[in-house]
């Protein structure tokens, strides 16, 4: 059996968080907490794909209330858009007698773009030092109308089985999206020996993640997804069909390239 390197997974969690940074200059005051909760509506943007692609306007209503016995002066908003330094949108969140706050921003996009961005909420008190903060994540998923290509694939053809010790080889696919890199959900790689039983059980995730020690990807973002095997002295000769396809977002698939990987 080969030996896969261990992998990270990063997952975009759309969740509340309590931050002690607030987005803006120092100095914090982070105490007291005025702000409880924070919701954003809507809680993610998606769009139908039968539509088919066109410019369209988003609004986003932010809402968030205060703790009881809670007061601000000056309660604000910032957004952030994931990939860009300066601040995507901000202003002022409006009180009402029951403790609410309400603000709205909106903003032009296109129905097959994707964004991830950051909302954060604070108070803005006099001297410009801050309260503490809640920010909340709002994922934008565009549709696709073509597939992710995937453009090669470069294996050894045989490796060696060590006499002791362990050697180590990859697996490196060039992917690209028509659409934009941001699409590519997955590249998936599948090993199956002669029986025809798939190595692992389930596909191996390639990734383009830069962590050359795990992964074993040299460069992050550079469209080469690899993944990393080692085999040691107890590993026994076989012949394995190598399959490699990745999916986009919208569940497109590409064509999938397949070879033979020989261990002797």
């Amino acid at each position: 059996m080969l030996i896969a390197s261990i992998t990270a997974f990063l997952f975009l969690a759309v969740a509340i968080i309590g931050c002690d940074s607030p987005p803006g200059t120092a100095p914090y005051q982070v105490s007291p907490q005025p702000f409880a909760t924070l919701t954003l509506t809507p809680g993610e943007l998606t769009f139908d794909p039968e539509a088919g692609i066109r410019d369209t306007t988003v609004t986003v209503v932010i809402s968030a209330q205060l703790r009881a016995g809670a007061s601000v002066q000056n309660p604000s908003f910032s957004v952030r858009r994931q990939g860009f330094s300066e601040v995507f949108r901000q202003g002022s969140l409006t009180q009402d007698s029951g403790g609410n706050l309400t603000a709205s921003f909106s903003f032009s996009t296109a129905t097959n773009n994707s964004a991830f961005f950051t909302v954060y909420v604070f108070d803005q008190i006099e001297g410009g030092v801050l309260s503490n903060t809640l920010q909340r994540s709002l994922i934008q998923t565009g549709f696709t109308t073509q597939p992710p290509e995937i453009q090669s694939l470069a294996h050894p053809s045989v490796v060696l089985i060590p006499t002791e010790g362990t050697t180590s080889f990859r697996f490196l696919a060039r992917v690209v999206h028509p659409e934009g890199q941001e699409n590519i959900a997955a590249v998936l790689l599948e090993l199956f020996d002669s029986a025809g039983n798939m190595l692992g059980g389930e596909p191996f995730t390639m990734l383009d993640d830069g962590d050359e020690q795990n992964s074993g990807d040299v460069e992050a973002g550079d469209g080469i997804f690899t993944r990393a095997f080692s085999i040691g002295p107890n590993n026994q000769p076989e012949t394995y069909d190598v399959r490699a396809y990745a999916l986009d977002r919208q569940g497109l698939s590409s064509d999938t390239i397949s070879s033979t990987l020989t261990i002797q």
